[in-house]
């Protein structure tokens, strides 16, 4: 069963709501590992939405997946972080552009590759912890 558009608004605005709620009460490392779920989803979502056959390249999802990625991007202490920030950035910038690109392609493959290269840095920056 297909969702309704109100259906996928709604849910929406609920995890809007319940993120809102757990990034008041987060540390640094808890908000980036939220921003890690969302840009998650958000290559998720545009990787089915593809498989659809929709277009999407002015879609919501893309547009919260690269600000998401400039938003981890700028906010790199590079002056605590030293090199490990240097590369962090240099890895947010070729997502962007693998992001540009496979939106551009409307590419479920590179979404689909994208989306594991950002799993990979997830799951090693939520072993921080």
């Amino acid at each position: 069963m297909a969702a309704t558009a109100s259906t996928v608004r709604a849910t929406g605005l609920y995890r809007r709501l319940q993120h809102e709620s757990r990034a008041a009460a987060a540390d640094p490392v808890e908000l980036v590992t939220m921003l890690y779920d969302e840009l998650e989803t958000a290559v998720g979502v545009l990787a089915s939405m593809v498989r659809q056959g929709q277009r999407i390249s002015a879609t919501d999802p893309a547009h919260r997946a690269r600000t998401i990625l400039i938003g981890l991007d700028v906010n790199l202490d590079h002056e605590a972080g030293g090199d490990v920030a240097v590369a962090l950035s240099r890895v947010y910038r070729s997502m962007r552009r693998k992001l540009d690109d496979a939106v551009a392609q409307n590419s479920a493959e590179a979404l689909d590759e994208l989306l594991n290269g950002i799993v990979t840095i997830s799951s090693a920056w939520r072993q921080i912890r």
